[in-house]
C-alpha cells in the first residue's frame, strides 16, 4: 500500500490551527502517582492468603481418620452412674478395718549405705574437676630438644678407631 499525497491527505481549520500554536500560559503542576504499588508484606500476607484458600479448596476428605465419639448421656444414663457412685462410696465407709491383719512391711529396694554415697559423691567430684577444667590457667611451657652431637674430635677419633 503506498502512501497518499500531500494534496490528499485532510487539512484542519485555520481557527483551530491559530489556536493550537499560540503561547499558552500554563501553570506548573507536580506529578502525584495515584496507583501506590502494594509492598513486600501486603504481597506476603496475600499469598499466604491465596495458599490458605487453596488448601481448603482443595482439600480431600479421604485423608482423614475415622474416629468415634462420646455421645452426651442422657438422664437415665447419668442417674444410673451416680448410683453406682454413691452406692460404692457406701461400702467403702461400711467397711470394718478391724478384720485386717498386721503385716510387717519388708523394704525390697534398700538405700545405699553411707560409704557408697560418699564413694559416688567423690566420683561425681571428681568427673566435675575433669570436664570443667580451665585451660586457661594453665601455664604456657617452651619445649626445649637437647640432643647432643658428638663433636669434631670424637668423630676423628671414631675414624682413626676403624
Amino acid at each position: 500500500m503506498s502512501s497518499p499525497a500531500v494534496k490528499d491527505l485532510p487539512t484542519i481549520d485555520n481557527g483551530i490551527k491559530e489556536e493550537l500554536e499560540k503561547d499558552h500560559q500554563l501553570k506548573k503542576t507536580s506529578v502525584t502517582e495515584k496507583q501506590v504499588l502494594p509492598s513486600a508484606d501486603d504481597i506476603k500476607a496475600e499469598k499466604t492468603h491465596q495458599g490458605l484458600l487453596s488448601g481448603v479448596e482443595t482439600f480431600s476428605a479421604d485423608n482423614l481418620k475415622k474416629t468415634k465419639t462420646r455421645e452426651p448421656q442422657s438422664g437415665a444414663e447419668v442417674m444410673k452412674t451416680e448410683m453406682a457412685i454413691r452406692s460404692s462410696l457406701q461400702e467403702v465407709e461400711k467397711f470394718d478395718t478391724s478384720n485386717l491383719k498386721n503385716v510387717d512391711v519388708q523394704e525390697k529396694n534398700p538405700l545405699p549405705d553411707k560409704e557408697a554415697i560418699r564413694l559416688e559423691a567423690e566420683h561425681n567430684a571428681f568427673k566435675d574437676g575433669v570436664e570443667g577444667f580451665n585451660k586457661e590457667k594453665l601455664n604456657h611451657a617452651k619445649t626445649v630438644e637437647k640432643n647432643t652431637l658428638p663433636t669434631k674430635e670424637v668423630i676423628e677419633a671414631e675414624k682413626k678407631a676403624e
